[in-house]
Order: C-alpha cells, then structure tokens, then sequence
C-alpha cells in the first residue's frame, strides 16, 4: 500500500467517526463548536463534505495507480522479430523457376533495412531476430565464390545496426552458393558467436530466451544432395542419395512431374535431417517439457503441410519430425520459410503452423516481416505488409 492511499485512508476513517459522533449527539457539536444550532448543522455539513472529499480523491489516486499497474502488467515479456526469404542478389529483377512469379533481388536488401529501421525505432524493443533462411540467393553463383561471399556480406551487415542476436537456419539457396563446410565458421552458425546449446559442427540448435519459451532450430538440409560438393563422401548426402533415388526417377532433380500429393516434396530443393538430430530433437523436447516450456520450432522448410496436393516445400522425412514433436505438448508452433507465397494452419495437436512470405516476391513499397511479443497466455505474431497476424496460446501460462 503506498504512503499516500494509508494516509487518506486514515484522514477519511477520523473524519467518519466525527461525523457519525456529531449525528448521534447533537449536543456534542454544541460543546465542541460552541456555536448556534444553525452554524453547528453547517459546520457537520462541512465536515461531510469534506470525508466525501477525500473519498473521491482516494477512488481517483486508486483508478490511476491500478492503470499505471494494469499498464506495467500489459507490457510483453519478450519480442523478437522474424523475417524470411530475402534472397538478396545484385542483379535485375526476374521470376521463379515457373517463369509464374516476380522476384525483386536488390529491392530484397530495401525491404530488409526497413524491417530492421522499423524494429530499432519501435516503443517495444525487439530483443532478437529469427533469420529463417535464404537471406541471399542462388543467381550470386554466377559470379563464382567471391561474389556469393559479397551478396552474404552485403546482406548480413544490416544486421548489425540492431546490436542484438540474430539467429540463422539455413535454406537451400544458401547452399547453391556455399558449401555446408564454409557456412560451419560462417556467421550464419549462430552457435559460433553465440552461447546456445549445440555442437559447433552442426547447423541445428537450441536457445532460452525467456524461461517459459524455447526456440529450437532445425537443419533441413542435413540430409540433401545440396552443399557437399567437397564433401562427396559425407554419410548425410549418401543418405540423401538414396532416399532420393527411391522416390524421384526424373533426370532433373528438381523436376517433380509424375510425382502425386506429398510425394511432390521430392525435390532437390528440399531435403530432410538425420537420426542424430532426430534423437537430439527428442531429448532437446523432453527436457523442455519436463521443465515447462513452450517450444518454438524454427525451420526453412515447413513439415507439416494443409494441402497434401501441394507439397512442392515440405521436408522429406516430415513425418518422422512431426511424429517427434507430437510426444511432446510443449511445442506451440512451427515457423518456417521456403515456400515464398506462405500459409498457416493449426494442426489437429493444437500446433500452429506459419510459413512466412518471402521478402524476395515483396514489390518495392510493399514489407514482408513480423514482430512476436510473448504475453502471459499467449504469443502474438504481428505481420507487416504481405505477412498475416496470429495469436498462439501458451502450453504453460507465465
């Protein structure tokens, strides 16, 4: 109780009492006031007047201190910002693989810079960004290494205005640039400058940024015929090899006529994890629900899909992620790139699913980005621009 509230309160309980004194013993005031009935009838009036007085100036005092409380209260825990799909490249504007949609390769580097200038200049500051992969794109391979290594650079060093962490997933454009070995010591390995739960030879990790929320970050292409091109003997791309030879017979790898519903995820754009992580998936969940926390997955390609007849972005062994994370009830959502158009769907098991639209098919003056706050019961994501806005309810309210 403030010093103000105690004080009035005792102001109004004395004034009360001789108030009440005074109506029941009239003759009181006579001996009190020493003045005519008239003047004492007066002087009780004023004495009334004056505990309603004080009534309302501790409602009033009472009404502001619980809306600066109730104000305190509404502010989030955390907010972080996600954005996906940038694709940066220093050439013209030109269209995906379909020839269908338009993609804009320097106005990408725009649209991010103002994503990053509206987070820096927000009331709610943003304690981090999730980066959810493809931040340059395949075409600054055709400059060699050199200029793939300029378009990374270039694309990365908005970032640093922030002065906060950003955590990266890598996507397969990454790897039509790279190797997976460059990006192991690239800034792209979150782990390497940042202290999180991983081995500093994997691109999938694990960090606490709030005590009841846990962002798990999954590498989709552990398993891929992308980013081994030094490494031909690695035991994940032989894998990768096999899986696909038995699904896909096409000569183009990337071509996935006469493959039907999700069958059509059999590309060599997508790609999938390893037993490893898959173990080290489970044990990472178990923990998180054994100590009460919501889990974020993030990820560049979604696993899990609403139309089984579109699965053209979907990792390749989805079903053994999915059946992992369906044992554990802490996760809460799902946030992947990849697929530029994006969607969102809750699943059967209460999982919000959200693939985010790609900076990368943003028109110039358009935005493609969103700010998360996590609140006592639920996590809200508000999307800019092309990016549509959910709320998520927590497993395990703070």
């Amino acid at each position: 109780m403030s010093s103000f509230y105690f004080h009035q309160t005792h102001r109004i309980l004395f004034l009360g009492l001789i108030c009440n004194k005074f109506y029941k013993h009239p003759k009181a005031a006579t001996i009190v006031f020493k003045e005519t009935p008239g003047k004492q009838i007066l002087l009780i009036k004023l004495l009334v007047l004056s505990c309603v007085f004080l009534l309302l100036q501790n409602i009033t005092f009472n009404y502001f201190e619980s809306m600066a409380s109730t104000s305190e209260r509404e502010k989030p825990h955390i907010t972080f910002g996600i954005i996906a799909d940038v694709q940066y490249a220093d050439c013209d504007d030109g269209t995906d693989f379909s020839k269908t949609r338009e993609r804009f390769y320097r106005n990408a580097l725009n649209l991010l810079k103002n994503a990053i200038n509206d987070w820096k200049r927000s009331d709610d500051p943003v304690a981090f960004v999730l980066q959810l992969g493809d931040l340059i794109d395949g075409k600054n391979n055709i400059g060699g290494e050199t200029s793939s290594k300029k378009a990374l650079s270039t694309a990365l060093n908005p970032f640093n205005s922030l002065h906060i962490p950003v955590y990266h997933v890598i996507g397969n454009h990454e790897l039509y640039n790279l190797n997976r070995s460059f990006y192991l010591t690239s800034a792209l390995n979150s782990s390497l400058s940042l202290s999180i739960e991983t081995s500093k030879s994997n691109l999938y990790y694990t960090f606490l940024p709030h005590p009841k929320l846990r962002i798990v970050a999954l590498d989709t292409y552990e398993v891929s015929l992308l980013g081994y091109r030094d490494n031909p003997e690695d035991e994940n791309y032989k894998t990768a090899q096999l899986w696909f030879q038995q699904n896909n017979k096409n000569e183009d790898i990337n071509d996935v006529s006469g493959l039907d519903g999700l069958s059509k995820r059999w590309a060599a754009y997508n790609g999938g994890v390893s037993e490893r992580q898959l173990l080290w998936l489970s044990q990472v969940l178990q923990k998180a629900q054994s100590k009460e926390e919501n889990v974020i997955i993030i990820t560049h390609i979604a696993i899990q899909c609403e139309d089984r007849d579109y699965a053209i972005c979907l990792a390749w062994n989805y079903d053994e992620i999915m059946n992992i994370i369906r044992q554990y009830p802490c996760v809460i959502g799902v946030f992947a790139g990849h697929e530029h158009a994006g969607w969102d769907f809750l699943d059967e098991h209460g999982i919000q699913h959200i693939t985010f639209q790609g900076v990368i098919e943003t028109r110039p003056g358009g935005n493609a980005y969103a700010t998360a706050r996590l609140w006592d019961e639920r996590l809200t994501v508000t999307g800019l621009g092309r990016v549509p806005s959910c709320n998520i309810r927590l497993r395990f309210p703070i």
